[in-house]
């Protein structure tokens, strides 16, 4: 530490870099805390300021090509593509040195839905969040949209997650995050009855079901790898999977809303109906 130190006095009289972009990972010697904030030391005797930027990855981390392609910390969603435009592909999850970690392990009260993209879990007001995979920080602050205090994570295959609801946030913009970090502490904040996590898991923007790719009662994955097609992705996997009912005499949407385990406005949702639509019989209704 006392080179480093000594290195950094002599390298305070050289000009520093002026672009984050100009990195290169394998010339990077350390980062040494200053007065002004982390600065980042150069073999060539050059360094720059940290700051408030992403840190330059190399080309093993960023293996989809995705993690720099639409950095935007200022706003929720940054593709804002639909399912039809992705092409086929495997993403790689995890390896041995970039494991996962459940978020938090808590009762599971709703899942995935036509009008819900993620997972509801149960947890108390201060509960420790944690990063579920390696990756950096996109996103830190409220959210007006109804996620209240947002968390979003994106990580070195494409995918982010998010972490809504919270009541204190850890981490800020561009920060670099490690699986199993301590990110946020729980709460309820945003559009929410009760203090309980809202966690989803998007690839450019579009949602996937979670427990698709999580055995969440094992806390663990279902596999290393994912295969993302147009199949997996909010609508496209639920249409494909429909439970469709022939309405008889005596249906009402309450009834099959209790039948089935679903609410009447997923119901009316899924259908695009009112509550008060009259469900004539022979009607074919969607209803999971």
């Amino acid at each position: 530490m006392m080179k480093l130190l000594k290195m950094w006095i002599l390298l305070c009289t050289v000009i520093p870099l002026s672009s984050w972009a100009q990195r290169n990972p394998e010339a990077i010697i350390d980062t040494v805390e200053t007065p002004s904030g982390p600065a980042i030391l150069y073999k060539n005797f050059t360094w720059e300021y940290l700051q408030d930027e992403p840190v330059m990855l190399s080309q093993e981390d960023d293996s989809t090509g995705l993690f720099s392609a639409q950095w935007i910390n200022d706003q929720i969603f940054a593709y804002r593509l639909k399912p039809d435009s992705i092409h086929d592909t495997v993403i790689i999850l995890t390896r041995p040195d970039r494991p996962f970690t459940l978020p938090y392990y808590g009762k599971l009260f709703r899942g995935f839905m036509y009008t819900h993209k993620g997972l509801d879990i149960k947890l108390n007001k201060g509960d420790t969040v944690l990063s579920a995979f390696d990756g950096v920080v996109r996103y830190a602050k409220y959210n007006r949209g109804g996620f209240g205090n947002l968390v979003i994570i994106r990580h070195y295959n494409g995918l982010e997650t998010y972490y809504a609801h919270l009541s204190k946030m850890l981490v800020k913009v561009n920060q670099v995050i490690r699986s199993g970090d301590p990110i946020a502490l729980g709460g309820s904040t945003g559009r929410s009855r009760g203090p309980h996590l809202h966690f989803e898991v998007r690839y450019k923007d579009i949602p996937l079901d979670p427990l698709r790719m999580i055995d969440y009662d094992n806390k663990k994955l279902i596999a290393n790898t994912f295969p993302v097609t147009k199949r997996v992705f909010y609508p496209n996997d639920h249409v494909e999977n429909a439970i469709v009912v022939r309405i008889k005499n005596g249906d009402t949407l309450g009834k099959l809303a209790r039948k089935y385990n679903i609410s009447i406005k997923e119901i009316c949702a899924m259908n695009k109906i009112k509550p008060n639509t009259t469900l004539r019989v022979g009607r074919s209704l969607r209803v999971k």
